[in-house]
């Protein structure tokens, strides 16, 4: 069945979106998949898997002050579009400095947290792609008043996508590192992976420790004699009724989200 463009009968909120402070970006080469869009072309499902010595940046910018604008351009029957994100970054440090220098020339594809942050409502709004990424062009101010960079960045392949919707996870230099034989997993680090040891023995894990409804965690199996497993049990809410299994590099994603009897769940959302 065809995708049904929904009606909007109802005004929408032009109030301003409230915006992360942190941004994450990555070199559009060391991206190897990008998540597959569902049939409303926004929403994408699975998760980014990037080069195995690669991860993703996070940035800290002057949320105030970032700048989301799109831009569609062409005549009636070749419309496309493209992204001109911007971020303030206060001061001028040598770590901002060699960002710009590493990421200048490169082809970059970038996230921002929308929304009610640590809700079930947040998600990552994406800017570029592997076939048509973003170019950094920079600007600083250094006077009397202030010292700050201007990020901006533009997107000189158009394409027929507006940015999606992510709700997935990132590739981080530094994941969680979860001990051997850990049957409840404290999540307190916050959303992201937790990269589980090899264990000693049989081990189930029954829950994730601290985690917040609507934040979104990802496991990432050890391999080994004795992996760890996960069943389907009511706490986790899995895609496949055979379970999950921790093998070397195996990941399962789970969003976590508040039960009716007061108890956390996790949804599964995605693995590989």
């Amino acid at each position: 069945m065809s995708y049904v463009i929904p009606d909007l009968i109802q005004k929408g909120d032009g109030g301003a979106e409230s915006k992360s402070l942190e941004i994450v970006l990555i070199k559009a080469t060391d991206i190897v998949s990008e998540p597959a869009r569902d049939a409303g072309k926004v929403t994408m499902t699975g998760t980014y898997v990037v080069a195995s010595d690669a991860y993703w940046t996070k940035l800290q910018v002057t949320n105030s002050k970032t700048s989301l604008p799109l831009t569609g351009e062409g005549d009636e029957d070749n419309i496309s579009i493209s992204t001109l994100p911007e971020f303030s970054y206060p001061g001028q440090t040598l770590e901002i400095e060699e960002l710009l220098a590493n990421y200048t020339g490169e082809g970059i594809v970038l996230g921002v947290k929308i929304g009610k942050c640590g809700s079930g409502d947040s998600y990552y709004k994406m800017y570029g792609s592997k076939c048509a990424p973003l170019t950094l062009i920079p600007e600083g101010t250094n006077n009397n008043e202030s010292a700050m960079y201007l990020l901006k960045f533009q997107q000189f392949t158009k394409t027929k996508e507006i940015p999606g919707r992510y709700t997935g996870t990132f590739t981080f230099a530094t994941p969680t590192v979860v001990p051997a034989d850990t049957t409840e997993i404290d999540v307190s680090n916050g959303p992201g992976e937790y990269q589980l040891t090899e264990n000693t023995q049989v081990t189930q894990i029954t829950t994730l420790e601290n985690a917040v409804a609507g934040e979104v965690y990802t496991l990432i199996g050890s391999g080994g004699s004795i992996p760890a497993s996960i069943v389907d049990d009511g706490t986790f809410i899995l895609n496949l009724a055979n379970g999950w299994g921790g093998i070397e590099n195996a990941t399962i994603t789970f969003t976590a989200m508040m039960g009716g009897s007061g108890n956390m769940r996790f949804i599964e959302k995605t693995r590989t």
